[in-house]
């Protein structure tokens, strides 16, 4: 049996492993492998008991620094542990600096690279996330890409082999965790009928003083309550710019959520503002409108569906109706049984 090498260490991997990693089972030994990229417990412990991930096999704890030295420590990290265990392949996921990390220490070792979520790309090259598909995918040996956007993207970069469209793993997730969420109450506890789901994290909205003071501005013209389970990061930004009291009185600031609040969370809201990709993704299967808080979006095949809105930085949501009228064609694409697939893939061609 071929030993796999699994490499995460953000909250969207866990949701993305989920599934996956039941599958793997069929076919591979997986040896788990947690960088520690994100440290909070809400962020990363309880959502591996949430969604009954295994325990990892090796905890590298890469925690707080500049990107530079954590993703240094993570590739110091993952070569020992690659020395030590010997993987016929390695399973990479998304953009983060794990993603990163994993890709760079197994080509240093030679050890095959799978890229799951492969292909994904955003207009700016300076973008933290787009620098790391970009370098992940110049190195890796097979791309699962979530939709057929994503397969263009590495045609027209020159990569034609060993290319599969896999549709969007984080809609096998939502599948295994369905009866849960519909089993929480329709209006969570304590909140209004009608509100908006806010979630902000990206450095882009949240580093940025003007970005960041220009959406909770933008926010407040809702007419409706706006729920903002709030990341650590921006907490930090709130505070470091001091926009305490500059928050409009409509924003309700709460502690993170787990997995399945936040999907109960979502299911219950009029519409969701995030700059998030898996939170865009999650709420359009969910069958919710959502703005997004950037400039682009990278998911645009659900753009083209017209099931996302790209509004910037700075929006009106005061008097506005967002429908949810997504194109069923496009969407059946990207919304059916990834997991299998992939394995079935990954056994043929590593």
């Amino acid at each position: 049996m071929k030993k796999a090498a699994l490499v995460v260490g953000a909250r969207p991997q866990f949701i993305k492993i989920a599934p996956l990693i039941i599958e793997m089972g069929r076919f591979f030994e997986t040896i788990l492998i947690h960088t520690g990229q994100h440290y909070d417990i809400v962020m990363s412990d309880n959502i591996f008991k949430e969604l009954r991930l295994p325990r990892p096999d090796y905890h590298l704890s890469s925690g707080q620094g500049s990107p530079g030295k954590q993703t240094g420590r993570m590739i110091e990290g993952l070569e020992t542990v690659f020395d030590f265990e010997k993987p016929d392949f390695t399973v990479v996921v998304g953009d983060t600096n794990s993603t990163l990390a994993g890709a760079i220490a197994s080509a240093k070792l030679r050890i095959p690279i799978v890229h799951l979520e492969a292909g994904v790309r955003s207009k700016d090259k300076f973008l933290p996330e787009q620098v790391n598909r970009v370098v992940t995918d110049s190195i890796s040996d097979l791309f699962l890409c979530p939709d057929s956007i994503a397969v263009d993207n590495l045609k027209s970069e020159g990569k034609t082999e060993k290319v599969f469209n896999t549709g969007d793993i984080i809609y096998d997730c939502l599948r295994m965790h369905q009866k849960k969420i519909l089993s929480r109450p329709a209006n969570p506890s304590g909140l209004p009928e009608k509100y908006v789901l806010a979630t902000l994290h990206r450095a882009d909205a949240v580093d940025n003083e003007l970005n960041f003071e220009s959406i909770l501005r933008s926010l407040g013209t809702s007419p409706h309550t706006v729920v903002f389970p709030i990341h650590p990061r921006s907490r930090k930004m709130i505070k470091g710019y001091s926009l305490e009291s500059r928050l409009p009185d409509n924003i309700l600031i709460c502690d993170p959520v787990g997995y399945i609040d936040l999907l109960s969370l979502i299911t219950s809201a009029e519409y969701i503002v995030t700059d998030s990709g898996g939170v865009q993704r999650e709420s359009a299967f969910l069958g919710k409108p959502v703005i997004i808080a950037r400039n682009e979006t990278e998911w645009r095949e659900l753009e083209n569906a017209g099931s996302i809105f790209v509004k910037g930085y700075d929006f009106n949501l005061s008097g506005q109706v967002f429908a949810y009228a997504a194109d069923g064609e496009i969407l059946k694409h990207i919304t059916r049984p990834s997991a299998v697939e992939m394995v079935n893939i990954i056994n043929s061609e590593i």
